[in-house]
């Protein structure tokens, strides 16, 4: 057992501040309870303590970007968590990826930092938790539960209890519609701020005979200014210019059989909007490089605004889902107002979540399956409660990206996780578009392609890609998940579900066979060949990466070395 000492180092008046274990063993839990002498602003409070660094290699959070290094005490790795932001969980790691301490909080609300770093001086690890790491509402009384995992299994299992812990405290997920799960067609990558109907609806066309139901048309829909930035934010109306009839749009898309799903940044009000003086006074602060304010969900006028333009949308077009954008610009700020008597929530996190759930009950009244589509770093379990579709975060061409988020994300995100919007050029190769690919094979694929613009091979090796994600999705999406050195952006990695395995490799690396199962392995590292382990002889075909038979094969008992050009897989069985 590890005692774990608190302290704090700001002017909070506290009439008690009390930490008591409530669990022990390989998961212990801690309350922590604080009271104030009045209702009171609080201020940073940490909770510290050290452990001897015993087998312990790395730091893994859920959008950690390529990082694992353990830092300093004086550089503290941190997970800052909030509402809007991330989520309150961390894991320690080894070289073999088991778990050997995972810090967990209840609370996914209110803004905290998790950090961890080496003190010099003995070569233990100090571990910090700072609540109210950021500026919070007044409060009288506070609670709040610390989670320590110490078991030795996969750091992603431990992730995945937490989860799990998560929806046992009462953040239940929201119901997946099965649409939520379907490849999607994007026109971000493609077309920008350029919607132009008649093209996307061509493109839509092609993207249906690879078996995309569903597509996305995004930011620039709702203004004649293609400069990007928000300044034309806010007042949500048809730019009648580019899009002269929404209703017949929406219904030539509907007339493909797809699902129709359209782009709203949720806080910013542009500096050239109609909107933009009707607020003055209920904005959180301003965003110059965004041109453009950020709104103020603690205002009651705010929030019925914008629930009751996206209802109103939703009716008018009949839209199949939202895809709602910057949800992690609220944040409050010396800027923010502070007119607390006009007001009918006061603390930032409430109000967002008001907000949100204001907004998915009420299109949810309209559609049942209706689709809500969030994107990293707003994802966690309070999001999980009013979004059905979450996103990696943009990474344009980029498949390493691509790799890790989606990967992270499966282990502590309910419901469908999508990858970020795939483009590549036309004059790339075709094994670097099916590493693209592949990198996103563990979760739903989006793509945004002009088909009138890419190459003929890269077509074929997309369909072949996504007949055989489509064929393979219920192993893909729900099967147990396994991920292999996470301190090298996980070398590989696999799913299996009902006798049937897929699996990845991203670097060269030995996979073990089971001979129990079906497995398909696809190569997505730098080699021509593969290196396998086999406890029984056993059959293979291989496929080369248009989805062609090129030839079988045997793997014998022991380590087999087998050519297997990049982007192509095996069968084994």
């Amino acid at each position: 057992m590890v005692d774990i000492c608190f302290k704090t180092s700001t002017e909070n008046n506290l009439k008690m501040q009390k930490i008591t274990q409530i669990s022990n063993g390989e998961i212990s839990e801690y309350k922590l309870e604080l009271e104030f002498d009045e209702n009171e602003l609080p201020s940073e409070y940490k909770v510290c303590w050290e452990e001897s660094q015993i087998d312990t290699m790395g730091f893994w959070y859920p959008n950690n970007n390529f990082d694992p290094n353990i830092t300093a005490n004086w550089w503290k790795r941190e997970v800052r968590s909030d509402i809007c932001h991330n989520m309150p969980l961390a894991s320690l790691y080894n070289k073999r990826g088991e778990n050997r301490l995972t810090i967990a909080l209840s609370d996914p609300k209110n803004p905290t930092k998790i950090r961890a770093g080496v003190v010099e001086e003995n070569g233990k690890i100090e571990y910090e938790i700072l609540f109210f790491s950021e500026k919070v509402a007044k409060m009288d009384k506070y609670e709040a539960i610390i989670r320590i995992d110490r078991r030795r299994i996969p750091f992603y299992k431990a992730a995945e209890s937490v989860n799990d812990w998560w929806i046992e405290l009462g953040f239940k997920p929201s119901y997946e519609p099965k649409d939520a799960s379907a490849p999607l067609y994007s026109a971000w990558y493609s077309f920008h701020q350029r919607t132009i109907p008649e093209e996307i609806i061509a493109e839509c066309k092609e993207a249906k005979k690879y078996g995309m139901d569903t597509m996305i048309v995004d930011d620039g829909w709702q203004t004649d200014d293609n400069s990007r930035g928000y300044a034309y934010c806010g007042d949500w109306e048809v730019c009648t210019t580019k899009i002269p009839d929404m209703k017949d749009f929406v219904n030539k898309i509907h007339d493909l059989d797809m699902k129709f799903i359209i782009w709203f940044s949720v806080p910013y009000v542009g500096y050239y909007s109609k909107s933009f003086k009707r607020f003055e006074g209920k904005y959180l602060y301003n965003n110059k490089r965004m041109s453009a304010m950020v709104l103020d969900p603690r205002f009651k006028e705010v929030r019925e605004f914008l629930v009751d333009k996206y209802v109103s949308f939703v009716n008018t077009y009949n839209i199949d889902g939202l895809k709602l954008d910057f949800i992690d610009s609220f944040y409050l700020t010396e800027e923010s107002s502070v007119e607390y008597d006009k007001m009918d929530t006061i603390s930032l996190s409430d109000a967002t979540e008001k907000l949100l759930s204001e907004i998915s009950a009420k299109l949810k009244a309209i559609n049942p399956e209706f689709l809500i589509e969030f994107r990293q770093s707003y994802t966690g379990p309070v999001i999980s409660q009013f979004g059905n579709m979450f996103r990696v975060t943009d990474c344009p061409n980029d498949p390493l990206l691509n790799r890790v988020h989606s990967l992270s994300m499966r282990t502590t995100q309910s419901g469908a996780v999508h990858s970020d919007m795939m483009m590549w050029s036309k004059e790339d190769t075709n094994e670097s578009v099916m590493y693209q690919l592949l990198g996103t094979m563990f979760c739903v694929p989006q793509i945004s392609v002009r088909f009138d613009g890419i190459a003929d091979d890269h077509k074929v090796i997309l369909k072949n890609y996504l007949d055989f994600w489509r064929e393979h999705k219920e192993t893909l999406l729900h099967g147990e998940i396994e991920m292999f050195d996470v301190q090298a952006n996980y070398s590989r990695a696999r799913s299996t579900k009902n006798g049937e395995r897929v699996s990845v490799l991203y670097q060269s690396a030995v996979e073990d066979v089971d001979s129990s199962l079906t497995t398909y392995l696809f190569n997505a590292s730098g080699s021509d060949y593969i290196y396998l382990e086999s406890e029984n002889e056993l059959s293979y075909e291989s496929y080369n990466l248009f989805g062609e038979k090129t030839g079988v094969g045997i793997i014998k008992v022991g380590i087999n070395k087998l050519p297997l050009e990049i982007g192509a897989r095996i069968k084994i069985n």
